[in-house]
């Protein structure tokens, strides 16, 4: 990103849409539909949306789009095609990065016409959310290069809000030195302020107990005062609604959180905390609403989202949904009662035997955190309970209160509490080693630091080898059934490396077809077959390209799964370097591959 987006908000221009029914009488419907994306997304103050006229003038056949829409500063545009019916429709819709050429977004919607308005709102919500996040991404990659001392104000306050997302006390501390320095640079800084409000906010709310007075006081301090200079700070918003909420003013509190959806619907990190609000609020269905609009926003989002949505789900009395939420991460950096939550779900389930073990896990974590190592009575952690959850009607709390008790609370402080090692592993950043699917998406934790990351043949590789640390596979076990990729590519005479040739370019072409239209999952999978074969035809070709010996079928699956897990390596390298570095340097490839780590470790799989 150039650093221009420093003073002035990103530009789109959205294109004619390419139509492909081939019938005028649509054309009305086309032309209509662009109208109306234009209208709607210039709604939102952070986008600069270009006139339809000069829209018009860049969808030109004679032009290079993109090269004209960056002589004239247009950093995005949103183009695609429509093929309409006599009852249906079929949109492909891309959002390119015309910096780098790059698509950034894309999406197929098959639906009825009748359902044209519900996809109109999709595409503007995807279109908002991934300009955002992709220039504050940009931003902050600058922003970490350069010396402390040669920061603006709204490179301080990305790498504040960067280390907030950490949720310690230490990172907390480091943020506040960020937004600090943004306010000496602008004293009026809203953003700043906000920041500073949020750190003492995450402190009041989830860690430091001791000082909740305090630190609610200058959480709301900040956050006033943040307000006054900019009442369309829609995270300023948020924070006051959920002070007011544990003030217990909920009509306050309620105007605050719908404000702040006003403001800002398509900001993902936001629209969690406001479903968590709407639970506390009574509204749980339209705080389900928001948490499914977050995961489709991000689908590759921080697992702490979780967290947020299992309280959703509790409050609508979808006890299994809560639990599996709640467990989607490690109890690492999280509520001190959400392993009460699980208990009480797990409780209100007939699930006596995890309920009573995660009421020792909400026990030991209280003692642990609340009450600096005093052992307390039921009555006192129920007493913290309802302060700690500030629901706006009775029943809501009843169910947690009566979950925790029928969960076995008062037979767990009367046995002394269990499980004290097991509250130290799991409040061990170390310790949180998560490397497991669902359905395409692989979440993965070491170090604290937590990705998810779509499907790779790699990764089923590796997750075989972590579940037998020291212990040798052999590489034609990791292949199994798949290995029949290999037998079509056995020989190698001079008619076989021009069939090699000839689908290599096939699949280059079904590479560049799948990223047209965003199809990660295909994409991984060709160029993931297309790099064995580049592989398979260099081992397989000497000098002058003179076709080798035959390789034994051993031999292929060595090479094929030594591929895939390099190349899955590859990919979490640059999403998590730390844990890239820790299975290079564990894994051992070969005909016998293996997980052989310097230092134990306990990973969870499933």
């Amino acid at each position: 990103m150039e650093n221009g987006y420093l003073n002035r908000a990103p530009s789109l221009a959205v294109l004619p849409f390419d139509k492909l029914s081939g019938n005028a009488q649509y054309e009305y419907f086309s032309k209509g539909l662009i109208d109306e994306l234009i209208v709607d997304l210039s709604h939102f103050s952070a986008l600069q949306i270009i006139s339809s006229y000069t829209s018009s003038r860049l969808a030109d056949p004679e032009l290079d789009e993109i090269e004209a829409a960056r002589n004239i500063d247009i950093d995005y545009l949103l183009k695609g095609s429509l093929l309409l019916r006599s009852n249906s429709m079929r949109l492909n819709a891309q959002l390119l990065d015309t910096s780098t050429r790059q698509i950034i977004w894309a999406e197929r919607f098959d639906a009825p016409l009748d359902s044209v308005f519900e996809i109109q709102d999709n595409i503007v919500e995807r279109v908002v959310f991934t300009i955002s996040s992709e220039v504050n991404k940009n931003l902050l990659s600058a922003a970490r290069e350069k010396s402390v001392s040669s920061l603006a104000a709204y490179d301080c306050w990305l790498r504040g809000m960067d280390r907030l997302r950490l949720g310690t006390l230490e990172t907390d501390n480091e943020a506040r030195e960020f937004f600090n320095q943004a306010l000496a640079i602008d004293p009026d800084y809203s953003k700043a302020l906000a920041g500073l409000s949020l750190s003492h906010f995450n402190e009041w709310s989830c860690q430091l107990w001791e000082l909740w007075e305090e630190s609610e006081k200058c959480a709301y301090t900040y956050a006033a005062k943040a307000l006054q200079l900019d009442e369309g700070n829609y995270l300023v918003q948020m924070i006051l609604g959920r002070i007011y909420l544990y003030r217990r003013q909920f009509e306050e509190a309620g105007y605050h959180i719908s404000r702040s959806l006003e403001l800002n619907s398509n900001d993902a990190d936001n629209l969690v905390q406001l479903a968590s609000c709407m639970a506390f609020l009574g509204r749980g269905a339209e705080g389900e609403k928001l948490f499914e609009k977050a995961l489709r926003l991000n689908p590759y989002r921080n697992l702490w989202y979780y967290q947020y949505g299992s309280m959703v789900y509790f409050v609508l009395g979808k006890f299994e949904t809560t639990v599996n939420m709640a467990l989607k991460r490690q109890l690492v950096n999280v509520r001190v009662d959400l392993p009460g939550y699980i208990a009480a779900a797990y409780a209100h389930l007939g699930q006596k035997e995890p309920a009573k073990n995660y009421t020792s896990l909400f026990v030991d974590s209280f003692v642990s955190f609340i009450t600096r190592g005093r052992k307390p009575d039921a009555e006192e952690i129920i007493d913290w309970l309802r302060d700690a959850n500030p629901y706006k009607y009775k029943e809501d709390t009843d169910r947690v209160v009566e979950g925790i008790l029928l969960a076995g609370l008062e037979d767990v402080l009367a046995a002394g509490g269990q499980g004290q090692q097991r509250i130290k592993l799991v409040n061990s950043a170390a310790s949180a080693s998560i490397f497991r699917q669902e359905h395409a998406i692989w979440h993965m934790a070491f170090d604290g630091i937590e990705i998810t990351m779509p499907d790779l043949k790699g990764f089923h590789d590796i997750a075989r080898l972590l579940a037998s640390p020291e212990t040798e596979t052999h590489c034609t076990v990791l292949m199994g059934s798949e290995s029949s990729m290999d037998e079509k590519y056995y020989a190698m005479d001079e008619r076989a490396r021009r069939e090699y040739e000839d689908h290599i370019r096939e699949l280059r072409h079904e590479i560049s077809a799948a990223e047209e239209h965003n199809d990660i999952g295909r994409r991984e999978k060709l160029q993931e077959e297309m790099e064995y074969l580049l592989d398979h035809l260099s081992r397989n070709l000497g000098l002058g390209k003179h076709p080798r010996k035959i390789n034994s079928a051993a031999e292929r699956a060595r090479a094929a799964v030594t591929l895939r897990i390099r190349s899955a390596v590859k990919k979490i390298a640059s999403h998590h370097p730390a844990l890239a570095k820790h299975l290079s340097n564990s894994l051992r490839t070969g005909l016998f591959c293996s997980y052989s780590p310097e230092e134990k470790r306990n990973w969870t799989l499933h």
